[in-house]
């Protein structure tokens, strides 16, 4: 019926990682109030040079609420529950946009700030526990298959929902 491949290996292992990994982050961040969500939305406004979204897009200005939907891939409405959690907690505030008072952007507040500086010797040493083992070549190969994979999900979206089409057509 279904027959075993490398691919399909991979890209499921892919997936059984991330839920393994957003379940180690909700027990992680449990403990400071947080959900794995919201502690991403701080890692983006904390500008970390590590994230995808910001290394594809190159932000000179504090990021809107809809810029972190597009990130996390959230509805607006999501997006706008998870900031009201994190702007109640006094983690990040809200400033109108200097040109275009319409828009709001977010920044950490001092205490956002403490927060993520504060948790990151043990999100460093999670990270430093995964990849120990690998060479320095194999990561960076890794880290280009995963770009790539996600560029063309970006790039080909139409593709993908040709593929989604098949199964409304089974």
């Amino acid at each position: 019926m279904i027959e075993k491949s490398i691919e399909e290996s991979i890209v499921l292992s892919i997936f059984e990682l991330s839920n393994q990994l957003k379940k180690i982050g909700d027990e992680v961040y449990q403990k400071v109030g947080l959900t794995t969500q919201q502690w991403l939305i701080l890692l983006h406004l904390a500008n970390n040079p590590n994230l995808p979204f910001l290394k594809r897009e190159k932000h000179l200005k504090n990021l809107m609420a809809s810029e972190l939907a597009d990130s996390l891939n959230v509805s607006r409405a999501n997006i706008t529950n998870l900031i009201n959690v994190l702007l109640d907690k006094g983690l990040i505030k809200q400033y109108e946009d200097k040109d275009d008072r319409r828009k709001k952007r977010l920044k950490l507040t001092k205490k956002g700030v403490t927060l993520v500086e504060n948790t990151q010797p043990s999100r460093l040493g999670v990270i430093k526990f995964l990849t120990e083992g690998f060479t320095g070549e194999e990561k960076k190969t890794f880290l280009l298959f995963l770009e790539t994979c996600m560029s063309k999900i970006s790039n080909e979206d139409e593709k993908i929902k040709s593929f989604h089409k098949l199964l409304v057509d089974i």
